[in-house]
C-alpha cells in the first residue's frame, strides 16, 4: 500500500491528481490543508509521498517541505508550482523533491508521478 497524502487550501486544485491516483490499486490518499496537519500526521502513520499544492491554509509550500524533509527525509515530495522548471530547480534545490506539477495536476501527471515512484523504488532496491 502506498499512502499518498495531498495538501491543499483548495482540494478541488488537486481532484485530478487525486482521480488519477485513486484509479489504481494499492493506493490510499490522504487529504489534508495545513502544516501543522501534515507534521502531525507523519509522526504517527507511515506517509510515502506527499504532494504539496501552491497555497495551503497556515503556510508556504516551500517552507513546508522544507520543515518535512527535516523531520522524515526519505519522504518523497512533489509541489506543485507554475514557476518555470528552471527557476523551480533553483527555488527548490536541495529539498529532494521528485517533481514539479503545473496548476491543478491531472491524471497524466499522476500517471508520470508513478512511473517516477516507481524508478525510484527500483533503484532504492538494487
Amino acid at each position: 500500500m502506498i499512502r499518498i497524502m495531498l495538501v491543499s487550501k483548495e482540494p478541488a486544485s488537486l481532484e485530478g491528481l487525486a482521480r488519477g491516483l485513486e484509479r489504481r490499486d494499492g493506493i490510499e490518499l490522504i487529504h489534508v490543508d495545513s502544516k501543522k496537519e501534515v507534521l502531525e500526521r507523519v509522526e504517527k502513520d507511515t506517509i510515502d509521498v506527499v504532494v504539496v499544492d501552491a497555497q495551503l491554509t497556515d503556510e508556504e509550500p516551500l517552507t513546508l517541505v522544507t520543515e518535512l524533509m527535516k523531520k522524515q527525509p526519505l519522504i518523497n515530495c512533489a509541489m506543485v508550482s507554475s514557476l518555470p522548471h528552471e527557476d523551480f530547480h533553483e527555488y527548490s534545490e536541495g529539498l529532494g523533491i521528485f517533481m514539479q506539477l503545473p496548476l491543478s495536476p491531472g491524471e497524466e501527471e499522476a500517471e508520470k508521478m508513478l512511473e517516477i515512484l516507481n524508478s525510484i523504488d527500483v533503484l532504492l532496491k538494487a
